[in-house]
C-alpha cells in the first residue's frame, strides 16, 4: 500500500505556487505539461515531502519564472517578481514552522488566520509593486469589481464595439471559426460569465496591438488571477491595500488573529471538565515526581475521553505521551512506533513534533 504523508493544517509553499499558477492560467491543467505534473505533486498526499512540509520548491520556481518571462515578454521583470516571491515564501515558511495549530482544521486556519493576514497582505504588496512599475491600472477598481478580468477587458477595449469587432475578426481568422461564435464567447468574457484562458487573453491583446507590451501582459495575468480569487478574499486584499487602516506589523497581526481564533474555537468545544493534561506532562517529564504506571494509564485514558470532540487534531499528543511512557519503562522499540504515529498525525500541526 502506498505511503500517505501527513497533511499539515496549512498549505505548503509548493501548494501556494500551484494555486497561483493554475488560477492565473500561467500553467494549464494538462497532464502532458511536465510543469503541471511537478506542481500537482505538491498537492498529492502520496508525494508530499515527509520531513519538510514547508519545503521550498526552488526547482519548480525556476521553471515557473521562465514560463512567466515567456508570457510577459520580459526576463528582467519576471526576475524581479520572483525575487519578491521568494522572499515571501521564505518569510511564510519561517512563520509557519513555529506555529502551533492544534485546534485548527486546514480550512479554519486558512480562512481565520492566513487569509486575513499573510495572504491578503502579500497580495496587496504585489499589487502595489505592479502599480508602481506599471502605472495606469487601478488595483482598487479590480478588487472592488465582481469580475475583475471582465472590467479589465472593457478598459482595454477603449473604442468599445469597434475593438470588440477587431477581436472577433482576429480570433476568427486565427482559429478559422465563425465570427458570430467569437462574439458570443467574447460577450461571455465581457459580462463576467466566463473567464478566458490565458492564450485567449493573449489573443485579445494581440488584436489590440498590445501583445508585446509587458505592462498590459502583467495586468492581464493579474486580472485573471483576481477573477479566480474568491470575492471575500479580494475584500481582504483591498483592506490591506488601504494605508488608512493602520494595520499592525504582519507577524503581530498573524499571531493576534491565531490567538483570538483559537480562543473562540476553544470556547465552542465541549471537552468536559476532566483535563489531566498538566498532571500527565508532569508525571512523564518531571523527574522529581514519583511515577505510577496505573495512574499514567488512567490519566491517558481520561485525556483521550476529554479530547474526543477534537481527537483528529490532538491524537498526536496522546501517541507522544504513550511513547514517552514506554521509553521510561525501558521499551524503546515499542515507543518508536508511537513516536512515528505521533509524527504522522501531528507533523506541521505542532512544532514540538
Amino acid at each position: 500500500m502506498a505511503q500517505k504523508f501527513p497533511v499539515p493544517p496549512f498549505p505548503s509553499a509548493g501548494e501556494l505556487v500551484y494555486e497561483i499558477c493554475i488560477r492565473s492560467g500561467l500553467v494549464p491543467t494538462n497532464d502532458k505539461d511536465p510543469l503541471y505534473n511537478e506542481l500537482k505533486s505538491f498537492k498529492d498526499e502520496r508525494k508530499r515531502p515527509a520531513l519538510r512540509p514547508i519545503r521550498f520548491p526552488k526547482h519548480v520556481l525556476v521553471d515557473v519564472e521562465k514560463r512567466l518571462a515567456g508570457f510577459i515578454k520580459s526576463e528582467m521583470h519576471a526576475f524581479l517578481i520572483f525575487g519578491a516571491a521568494r522572499q515571501f515564501f521564505e518569510m511564510y515558511g519561517a512563520l509557519i514552522v513555529t506555529t502551533d495549530a492544534t485546534l485548527f482544521s486546514r480550512k479554519q486556519f486558512e480562512e481565520l488566520v492566513l487569509w486575513p493576514s499573510v495572504f491578503a497582505s502579500m497580495s496587496a504588496i504585489f499589487l502595489e509593486i505592479f502599480s508602481g512599475i506599471f502605472p495606469g491600472v487601478d488595483a482598487n477598481e479590480l478588487l472592488n469589481h465582481p469580475a475583475p478580468l471582465s472590467l479589465h477587458l472593457r478598459i482595454i477595449c477603449k473604442n468599445g464595439p469597434a475593438d470588440f469587432k477587431a477581436i472577433c475578426h482576429f480570433r476568427a481568422e486565427k482559429y478559422n471559426i465563425q465570427s458570430d461564435n467569437c462574439r458570443s464567447t467574447l460577450d461571455d468574457w465581457l459580462n463576467g460569465e466566463a473567464v478566458p484562458r490565458l492564450e485567449n487573453c493573449q489573443d485579445i491583446l494581440d488584436a489590440m496591438n498590445l501583445g508585446n507590451d509587458t505592462s498590459s501582459l502583467v495586468w492581464m495575468l493579474t486580472a485573471r488571477l483576481l477573477s479566480k480569487t474568491a470575492p471575500h478574499h479580494r475584500e481582504q486584499i483591498l483592506y490591506h491595500l488601504k494605508p488608512e487602516n493602520g494595520l499592525p506589523e504582519l507577524h503581530e497581526l498573524f499571531r493576534g488573529l491565531k490567538r483570538s481564533a483559537a480562543w473562540e474555537l476553544g470556547e465552542k468545544l465541549n471537552i468536559g471538565p476532566d483535563r489531566p493534561y498538566a498532571k500527565l506532562r508532569e508525571a512523564l517529564f518531571n523527574p522529581t515526581v514519583p511515577r505510577d504506571g496505573a495512574a499514567v494509564d488512567d490519566m491517558i485514558a481520561r485525556q483521550v475521553k476529554t479530547w474526543e470532540p477534537i481527537a483528529e487534531n490532538t491524537m498526536h499528543e496522546i501517541e507522544w505521551f504513550r511513547g514517552r511512557y514506554l521509553v521510561l519503562c525501558g521499551k524503546p522499540e515499542q515507543a518508536y512506533e508511537h513516536y512515528l504515529t505521533a509524527y504522522n498525525l501531528g507533523a506541521g500541526r505542532d512544532p514540538n513534533i
